[in-house]
């Protein structure tokens, strides 16, 4: 007489393993990261510490628990509530889980973004994932796609060369499908007054989806192993977002308080990150005290666009809502030369009639700045900082 299957307890499956290696991240992150060892030293800086870890569990959960390469979609990355690894309120991102075996196609319009780009991520060789170690394998922008009259387009995610130049009168475009691809992001840029909501509160007004051409079956049944994998992927992607110990910095990054790197574009920095490759950034900490601004004067190269935001240390936006904590290139109202002043502070100095521009740092005595500066025809100027006692303005 055959045997019937034997049963299964919950702690014999590699799901139950997997699920506490998602736990034991978890503790360890609030542990470990935000000790006073890596300079966490105050109630701010660990409240916004959790925040950011589960932040970060949020993005690998909709990301790698749920994300299938078979059958993708474009999820957004951040949002007002979910900031990791330099948010950014001028951009809307999109990501999307792709393997390299199978072929895809990329259907949207092209509204009124300022610039559009698409970059290929593989796996970091350690296994890491997340925003810090995922290295760029492939990428095309809007310069070069050709669109439609009405903005419409299309992209072949494949190997080889599609054979159609034209899909239903929609320009079919190509992006190569490298070895070892294993997820897309997407970037839209806005330069918005501030009188509108920030562009990232706008995802559901741009036009982009994604198919799998590769004939796939119906979703199978999660299998232990793969649900296994999902949460290990779930894991990796929280611990890649520690983040805070930069031991050897791409050259954009400046250690030295109050001072920013010099502007590199990112396919000259050499460094494995979600940065998208034809966009100059620069980087730098502010150290102030209650009663001092930093000051930052410098000139915007003729570029696609450029913006300053400001970081907490884990690099998540301040809050953008109902604060001015960044500006664009339309609310630095530089002048015709391309001249401008940005003052930091925690409160608004300036003078009826000033012309300088003010980001709010919410009080926090440290944080992050960084400049973007997109597809700037030369080499943008480094902006010159200099802190100043409130009391001078």
């Amino acid at each position: 007489m055959s045997q019937p299957p034997r049963k299964t307890t919950h702690k014999e499956t590699r799901s139950h393993a997997a699920f506490h290696q998602l736990l034991d991240q978890l503790r360890e992150a609030a542990d470990e990261w935000l000790s006073p060892e890596r300079g966490i030293d105050s109630e701010v800086e660990v409240v916004e510490g959790l925040r950011n870890i589960l932040h970060l569990l949020s993005g690998g959960l909709d990301f790698y628990l749920e994300g299938d390469p078979e059958r993708p979609e474009f999820r957004p990355v951040v949002s007002p509530t979910r900031k990791f690894m330099g948010d950014n309120p001028d951009a809307v991102y999109f990501w999307a889980r792709i393997q390299d075996d199978l072929e895809y196609r990329i259907r949207g319009t092209r509204g009124d973004e300022c610039y559009v780009s698409f970059t290929v991520h593989g796996r970091a060789s350690d296994g890491t994932l997340g925003p810090a170690a995922e290295p760029v394998l492939g990428d095309g922008n809007d310069r070069n796609f050709r669109v439609a009259d009405d903005g419409r387009f299309e992209i072949a995610l494949c190997r080889e060369k599609p054979s159609v130049t034209e899909n239903d009168g929609v320009p079919v475009n190509w992006i190569p499908l490298p070895e070892g691809a294993a997820s897309l992001l997407t970037r839209h840029y806005f330069e918005l007054d501030e009188a509108l909501p920030p562009a990232v509160t706008r995802p559901g007004q741009i036009e982009l989806h994604i198919e799998t051409i590769t004939p796939v079956g119906p979703r199978p049944p999660l299998s232990d192993d793969a649900f296994a994998a999902r949460l290990h992927d779930t894991a990796a992607f929280v611990n890649g977002g520690k983040g805070l110990d930069l031991p050897n910095p791409p050259p954009f990054v400046s250690t030295t308080p109050n001072e920013v790197g010099e502007p590199t574009v990112f396919r000259m920095a050499e460094t494995d990150a979600w940065g998208a490759v034809d966009i100059a950034y620069s980087m730098g900490p502010f150290e102030l005290a209650p009663d001092e601004a930093l000051v930052m004067e410098g000139q915007l190269p003729d570029c696609a666009f450029a913006n300053v935001v400001l970081w907490n240390r884990f690099l998540q936006c301040f809050e953008y809502r109902d604060r001015s904590v960044s500006k664009n290139r339309k609310q630095l109202h530089a002048g015709p030369d391309g001249r401008y002043r940005v003052i930091c502070a925690a409160s608004d100095p300036r003078k009826p009639g000033s012309t300088d521009s003010w980001i709010d740092t919410e009080g926090h005595a440290r944080g992050q700045i960084f400049w973007r500066f997109l597809l700037p025809e030369e080499t943008p100027e480094k902006p010159v900082c200099k802190v100043v006692p409130l009391a001078e303005f």
